[in-house]
């Protein structure tokens, strides 16, 4: 009972979804790892193998006496080859080849047959070398009348078809086969530990494994659905899709779980007297704009004072998620910093969705100043006394200090979480970063979820808001070292590149997380 319980744990621990997309994004590494093996066997077979070439010569034999008659043809041919095969590998025959080639030994194998039901001989020289093979037979038919009457003076063998110099080694075909075989083992041997890999890889692959994983509770699940295969380098419809709970095209389940979510962040709230709520990620494209957005909307229906502040001022996400295309706030949160305007003049109220809008119109490379200043502070303090939630997004905490510094201004902490996407290890580290802050950490949601055909319901997606998470841009800003390298989560110790996001630039052993807009999957239902 207890080996079968253990092997049932072991298969509830796969995920077979997140081993065949590991699969899928390494089948280079799988066949370029299978053509290794195939050309080291190659090698080895060709130093190990000596090489031979073989060629053949074609004769008739025929009596004197019996001239055409069948079946004494056969006989004869039988009892010719016979014989023929001892003399050919005899001194004398082996003496006479050498005298006429001019050579002191004999490296040759010589071999006669007839092919059955025929009066046909076919005469086999195998040595080391083409030209060598190719003399030592010429000699051999040479010599031919002579041999013919030591076995029967009555036989007679006229050729068929000449011998010709051999192109291909005996052994080509073996070492070739043996070549395949390597390759197809290596592919298998390959696949298998991208197989072992993917299963011990160190992520968050549903909502068990994030609570076993992570020191963090999971307020809630957010699924994809996979329409078609993402196919290399066509280009993709980029169409932007807003991923938010009061468009049309919603799904009520998509709806439902934001509504869940919502209400068990806003019961923490409640617990903790909490209004500011922060919502961030450790990386980039894991959802957490979507995450924000949505769950102020779904706060939004239950309370008339809710504000969304966009607080990621080196890429305004939130921003181009509410406006139209193409159109910007008059007032943002950057002239509210800098003193341009009031608080209360750049907030703008949006009807159609309930939800008071506090956005960015520009991206900025100064942004942890920014949010480090009285003014921010100032700025999180008027929203908490007069809105009932405010729901701040910002950066990645890998990128810069952002996050952790608008944590300590905030009430509330919330961490998005993309499945199969960041080890748990750096996950915690960030939860364990966010901990230390004056936000109390209510917990993380995980995002992007995907299950096979038939393996869980999962929810329609909605395409992806093409332009969110392209933090790409935050290369140019690496003048600003002074901010601490978020590569381990420190404080404002010594920034780094944001080109490089210090060591985050590849998370666990399948890390591509700096890939472009045409690489991500577009039928993900979450991205930022």
């Amino acid at each position: 009972m207890e080996k079968k319980e253990a092997t049932g744990a072991i298969l509830e621990g796969i995920n077979v979804y997140s081993i065949l997309r590991d699969l899928a994004r390494n089948l280079w590494a799988i066949a370029l790892g299978a053509i290794a093996v195939g050309f080291i066997m190659n090698m080895i077979m060709h130093a190990r193998v000596e090489n031979s070439y073989t060629t053949k010569a074609t004769f008739v034999v025929t009596s004197r006496t019996s001239g055409s008659y069948a079946y004494n043809n056969l006989t004869s041919a039988s009892t010719i080859a016979t014989s023929l095969s001892n003399v050919l590998n005899s001194n004398l025959l082996k003496t006479k080849v050498c005298e006429d080639l001019g050579v002191d030994s004999f490296n040759a194998s010589m071999s006669a047959n007839v092919i059955t039901d025929t009066n046909l001989m076919m005469l086999s020289v195998t040595s080391d070398t083409p030209w060598n093979t190719y003399r030592i037979t010429k000699s051999v038919m040479k010599n031919m009348e002579l041999l013919t009457q030591h076995v029967s003076s009555d036989m007679m063998m006229e050729i068929l078809q000449e011998p010709s110099i051999p192109t291909s080694s005996n052994s080509l075909s073996s070492i070739r086969r043996q070549t395949v075989k390597a390759t197809v083992y290596g592919a298998i041997a390959f696949t298998a530990l991208f197989v072992f890999l993917s299963y011990k890889k160190d992520t968050v692959k549903g909502e068990a494994d994030l609570e076993e994983k992570l020191d963090a509770e999971c307020l809630g699940e957010l699924y994809s659905y996979t329409t078609g295969l993402s196919i290399p380098f066509v280009k993709k419809n980029k169409k932007n899709n807003k991923l938010l709970i009061t468009e049309v095209t919603a799904g009520f389940e998509f709806v439902e779980r934001f509504k869940k979510i919502a209400a068990r962040i806003a019961t923490e709230a409640d617990k903790k007297e909490a209004k500011v709520i922060l919502v961030t990620s450790v990386m980039e494209h894991e959802g957490k704009t979507t995450i924000a957005s949505n769950v102020g909307l779904a706060l939004a229906r239950k309370s008339d004072r809710v504000l969304l502040v966009d607080g990621d001022m080196r890429r305004s996400t939130m921003t181009e998620l509410f406006m139209e295309e193409g159109k910007k706030p008059e007032r943002s949160i950057m002239d509210v910093i800098e003193g341009r305007c009031e608080l209360d003049e750049a907030i703008v109220y949006d009807r159609k969705r309930k939800v008071h809008l506090l956005l960015n119109a520009k991206s900025v490379s100064n942004s942890t100043d920014l949010v480090s200043s009285e003014a921010m502070e100032k700025l999180v303090s008027q929203a908490r006394e007069s809105f009932d939630y405010v729901i701040i997004d910002t950066p990645p905490m890998s990128l810069m200090a952002d996050a952790e510094v608008i944590a300590d201004l905030s009430d509330l902490s919330v961490l998005a979480v993309k499945y199969d996407f960041v080890s748990a290890r750096d996950i915690n580290d960030a939860i364990d970063l966010m901990r230390s802050c004056r936000a109390h950490f209510a917990g993380c949601v995980l995002n992007g979820v995907r299950s096979l055909p038939g393996e869980r319901r999962t929810v329609v997606g909605y395409g992806r808001y093409s332009k969110y998470g392209k933090y790409g841009r935050y290369g140019r800003y690496g003048k600003y070292g002074k901010y601490g390298k978020y590569g381990s989560y420190g404080s404002y110790g010594s920034y780094g590149s944001y080109g490089a996001y210090g060591a985050y630039g590849a998370y666990g052993v399948y890390g591509h997380y700096g890939q472009n807009d045409d690489e991500i999957d577009e039928t993900e239902a979450s991205e930022e």
